[in-house]
């Protein structure tokens, strides 16, 4: 959190001589109109060095930060790697101004003090020659990590049953959509890669094996290579993608992957998920609502699914449980979240969770739930949620949490 903060009052000292040089140009005094009007919409004007900071971020970090995909050209990357991994550390380049406009890449590389290790990439074809509303993303990805943690199966796991393993993956996805109005797009994925798994140290934590073997963690230090192929709808109003105030989405996901190692771990994964957002006291108020649903299952009771592809719960959405604490083929998940505005740039939130992971699809309701609740703290720059803390409490105790991004993203 800190270093997020002197990072930006740096840029915002190195670049006051630079910027008083460069005169205005039309885009940068309507968006200086638009923030004044926003300015007397809140509470109190926005403070000089926030309106210094976003006349820089306008420079080219503005649609990055909206999008979550940063500025054009090199950059210093935080986030990343798996969950529990450590503070991840690394750079990226991205272009998002290519054929005419036309074409967003960009490529990272990240690691932690752990050992963790995420490479990617992405293409991003936002319209084709004759279609102006087609859409095609090319995404590959390797990743290697070594704190990934399983308690075992189902809602009722045991803390006392927490292990590591290591877990590398290697994935590409070609994802390709039309989009029928601004806010509906629909369309079809293919996918492949690979996936293994392997012991850790168990210096801290113990290492897999040691508690649980194939029959309770099915596809344990068994590789595997698939592909699959799929389906997606996604309808989404949100006014701002990172830390909307008002509007909704509404998406579903549904992947077949096809095990090429022999069939044992053939199956299909299918996700539900929805958001709402209602602001009131000219949006300085918001209630949020989220709800998630995934379903994993075979088909076929000679087959399994791997239990690293399983539906988890804990950390990023079940805030008051350890990261990965539950497994199973299905999981649910509520949210709802009270934000109030603080002052310029900052916002803060009091938060329920509630969720489980069952067996059975049936299992899916509002049984036996598991449940979690705290305080948290929004930064905004530029309209956007760049940095989040939360404070959560469940059953299992105190857990505090910080992230560069909303819990209101999209998963797929």
């Amino acid at each position: 959190m800190w270093l997020w903060a002197a990072i930006i009052v740096a840029l915002v000292c190195g670049s006051r001589e630079v910027l008083a040089q460069q005169p205005a140009s039309r885009t940068e005094e309507i968006e200086a109109a638009r923030r004044e009007k926003q300015a007397t919409l809140w509470p109190e004007r926005e403070d000089p060095m926030v309106a210094r900071a976003n006349s820089l971020l306008d420079r080219g970090l503005g649609d990055g930060l909206l999008s979550g995909a940063g500025a054009n050209g090199w950059q210093l990357l935080f986030a990343g790697t798996r969950a529990a991994q450590g503070q991840a550390f690394g750079v990226g380049y991205r272009r998002s101004d290519l054929l005419h406009d036309a074409l967003t890449a960009r490529a990272g590389v990240r690691g932690t003090l752990a050992g963790a290790v995420a490479v990617d990439g992405e293409a991003e074809l936002n319209r084709l020659r004759h279609a102006a509303d087609t859409f095609v993303t090319l995404y590959v990805k390797y990743e290697r990590s070594p704190h990934m943690e399983f308690y075992g199966l189902g809602r009722d796991s045991r803390k006392e049953d927490r292990t590591r393993y290591l877990l590398n993956t290697f994935s590409g996805d070609v994802r390709a959509g039309y989009r029928f109005t601004p806010d509906f797009n629909i369309g079809v994925n293919l996918l492949g890669g690979g996936a293994h798994t392997g012991p850790t140290n168990g210096e801290d934590v113990p290492s897999i094996e040691t508690v649980f073997d194939a029959t309770t963690a099915p596809g344990l230090f068994d590789d595997t290579t698939f592909l699959g192929y799929g389906g997606f709808a996604a309808y989404d109003t949100r006014d701002v993608r990172r830390g909307p105030r008002r509007g909704g989405f509404y998406g579903v996901n549904f992947n077949r992957y096809v095990d090429l190692s022999g069939g044992t771990y053939t199956n299909r994964q299918l996700s539900i998920e929805g958001q709402q957002f209602f602001p009131y006291f000219n949006a300085t108020r918001v209630v949020a609502l989220f709800a998630r649903v995934n379903f994993a299952y075979t088909g076929r009771d000679d087959r399994v699914i791997p239990f690293y592809l399983l539906p988890k719960l804990g950390g990023d959405d079940l805030r008051g449980f350890n990261q990965y604490r539950f497994y199973d083929n299905n999981a649910f998940l509520a949210t709802i979240e009270h934000r109030w505005y603080v002052f310029t740039g900052l916002e803060m939130a009091a938060f329920v969770d509630a969720g489980k992971t069952v067996s059975d699809k049936g299992q899916v309701d509002f049984s036996g739930l598991n449940y979690s609740g705290g305080i948290g703290f929004r930064a905004r720059v530029n309209d956007a949620i760049v940095l989040r803390f939360d404070v959560a409490r469940s059953r299992e105790g105190l857990r505090l949490i910080w992230s560069m991004s909303d819990i209101s993203r999209r998963r797929f």
